[in-house]
């Protein structure tokens, strides 16, 4: 096992405002990838700015927007239980998880970064009975990602970043799911 697939719960320690929103995990059909596109934030820089005026909301999101958060090493953190919905993909909030790796559409991704990112939805995926088709980069999901307009796909997001082969993401994420004992990521 990669020393870097390590999975460590934060998830009483990140910051919120306020209550956060619930879901129903049994409705979730989606895993959406995610980059900071920010070089240098780490998680609680992340979960500081979604809790505070942002893009997203003058007022602040609930909680962080990612269930999970990858760092360049690969160390894994749980953010979000999978009954909380964040605001990480507009329309898509109520059905996908968020996994969001720092960094990434500015700087190259480190392979042990998406080797355990691969790993995490390969882990997510056997949890939530999904096949690796339904891992999904923010940039391919429709009204978030992208939208149509008159015919024509309107490209809004390169999230979790150009260099990143989706195809190939989630043909790992298929041989990690078919792979005797499943993903390697494991419990810090």
């Amino acid at each position: 096992m990669t020393s870097g697939l390590r999975l460590r719960d934060i998830i009483d320690e990140l910051p919120t405002n306020g209550s956060p929103e619930r879901r129903d995990p049994g409705a979730i059909d989606t895993i959406a990838l995610h980059c900071t596109g920010v070089p240098g934030w780490n998680v609680w820089d992340v979960a500081r700015y979604h809790t505070g005026p942002n893009h997203i909301s003058l007022d602040g999101c609930p909680t962080i927007c990612y269930a999970y958060f990858i760092e360049p090493d690969g160390l894994i953190y749980r953010c979000l239980p999978l009954d909380v919905r964040s605001w990480h993909a507009g329309p898509w909030n109520d059905r996908a998880v968020g996994v969001c790796m720092a960094s990434g559409g500015i700087a190259a991704i480190p392979p042990v970064q998406l080797t355990a990112a691969a790993e995490l939805c390969a882990r997510l995926a056997a949890e939530l009975s999904l096949p690796a088709e339904r891992v999904l980069g923010h940039r391919e999901l429709e009204g978030s990602g992208y939208v149509v307009e008159g015919g024509e796909i309107v490209t809004r997001k390169q999230c979790p970043g150009a260099e990143i082969d989706m195809d190939a993401f989630r043909a790992a994420v298929g041989h990690a799911l078919a792979r005797p004992g499943g993903s390697l990521v494991k419990e810090a």
